[in-house]
């Protein structure tokens, strides 16, 4: 189990570096249809447009270097700090950084990805899952906190790899020196 975590940390971890390299933000990544974050982000039937527009690189890396950084470093600590416990098997330590982990990941819901960078909305769908890890630890005590936590914390590894994908997609100029 602590190694489950671990890579979905370590996913994340990779995700949030990959977009604190860029920058870019409008609010209007939050104004998306009613769907739930986990539905709208496993629907991807259709390819994603195969360029974005020369204003979306910019407004990403606004996004990026704006309040979402700090929220991402905040979030990158408390997953990093989960690993670390999850490893240890310290039940207590892994709870109260899954618990930080949800704070962040709300905060970040604060300062939305740009949606041309993300219009599948998997960032909204990576912080939800960290969001309902945490509530799932709340209503848990001891290694039970862990593992229904767990069951949550399952799908990060696949939605860091589809946020990546759509991001090399929709900003293929990202990974290129600015």
């Amino acid at each position: 189990m602590p190694g489950k975590f671990i890579l979905a940390s370590a996913a994340l971890t990779a995700g949030l570096a990959l977009t604190a390299c860029g920058s870019g933000g409008s609010s209007a990544a939050s104004a998306g249809p009613s769907k739930s974050p986990t539905a709208s982000a496993g629907a991807g039937a259709g390819p994603v447009a195969s360029a974005a527009s020369p204003g979306c690189l910019l407004q990403y890396r606004l996004w990026a270097s704006g309040p979402a950084h700090a929220a991402g470093d905040n979030l990158t600590a408390a997953l990093n700090g989960l690993a670390a416990a999850s490893a240890a098997s310290d039940v207590a330590t892994a709870s109260a950084a899954l618990k930080r982990a949800g704070t962040a990941a709300r905060a970040l819901e604060h300062y939305p990805i740009p949606g041309c960078a993300d219009p599948k909305r998997y960032w909204h769908a990576v912080l939800h899952q960290i969001e309902g890890a945490a509530d799932s630890a709340g209503t848990s005590q001891g290694q039970g906190t862990l593992t229904i936590a767990q069951g949550v914390m399952k799908q990060m590894p696949v939605l860091e790899r589809k946020l990546a994908t759509e991001l090399q997609v929709t900003i293929p100029d990202l990974t290129r020196s600015k």
